[in-house]
């Protein structure tokens, strides 16, 4: 069986002692931390187009509100190896210069990055640039924009009744804060401010983390999460031993990293429907 190199012995006596062997006592309420794009909101299309208008800044051969349909599948076909945002340009000027899916797929975010010095781009001007043109979208047209989004079904009715119920809940996201709020917002859900964890933050997923067990000291903290690489750096962490780990398979995951999180004793992987039931 494939195991994970951080989850040795020790790993996985730190997980047995908070899961397992020694029950926890019954704690006044349960912590739900939400990755947003690949676990309540399949967004794979809208950063595409957006992606597309963003790169016309940069690149002449570009033009028109929307991208060829086949550069759009290919890229719905690629969003699995996104890490954030404005690698989303990056990645379609792979389609755009013929580039196989397989092969973008199989390289995956850092074959895209690499392309910015050769095209004399830089990290700041793309996530300007890509948040400027959802900016322009939403402002322009809010209701296509608002369109090309699907909440996965039944996650915002039980971001609801959790809600009503008291639970915190947290979403810590590689997306800027002020489009989840849309999002929410378009679909009669409201966070505050302080639940919604994005680029704008400056926090890394295990920030997030290790703020909400100082905070939520005596719950259970559940982070799910559709990339296996953040659930990876969480595992790393022996100060974050207590968060209980959640592979959505139901996300943006590839096979083989699902393969991966079935065969490691840290991570739980749960369908939607087992996400909902957890909720319960």
């Amino acid at each position: 069986m494939f195991v994970h190199h951080s989850v040795g012995q020790a790993g996985r006596l730190r997980y047995l002692f908070h899961h397992s062997i020694i029950p926890l006592p019954m704690t006044p309420t349960d912590v739900l931390v939400l990755d947003f794009d690949g676990v309540l909101c399949d967004s794979a299309e809208e950063t595409g187009v957006s992606a597309w208008r963003a790169g016309q800044q940069f690149f002449a051969d570009w033009s028109g509100a929307m991208p060829p349909a086949d550069f759009l599948a290919a890229f719905v076909a690629v969003r699995p190896v996104l890490e954030t945002g404005y690698q989303a340009i990056l990645l379609m000027r792979r389609i755009a210069d013929g580039l196989p899916v397989d092969q973008i797929r199989a390289e995956g975010a850092a074959a895209a990055e690499a392309l910015m010095p050769q095209l004399g781009l830089d990290r700041a001007a793309l996530v300007k640039a890509f948040g400027a043109t959802r900016d322009a979208w939403i402002a322009s047209d809010v209701a296509s924009w608002l369109a090309c989004h699907r909440f996965y079904p039944g996650t915002l009715e039980r971001m609801r009744e959790k809600q009503a119920a008291g639970c915190p809940l947290l979403i810590s996201t590689t997306k800027q804060e002020r489009f989840v709020v849309a999002l929410l917002a378009g679909q009669g859900v409201e966070l505050p401010a302080e639940s919604i964890l994005g680029l704008d933050s400056g926090k890394k997923k295990e920030q997030v983390l290790r703020e909400a067990l100082a905070t939520y000291s005596e719950s259970r903290i559940h982070f799910v999460e559709d990339r296996l690489d953040t659930l990876r750096r969480v595992e790393d962490r022996p100060e974050l031993d207590a968060i209980r780990l959640y592979y959505a398979d139901w996300g943006y995951g590839l096979p083989a990293e699902l393969a991966a999180a079935q065969a490691d004793p840290r991570l739980q992987v749960w369908s939607l429907d087992q996400f909902l039931d957890l909720a319960d």
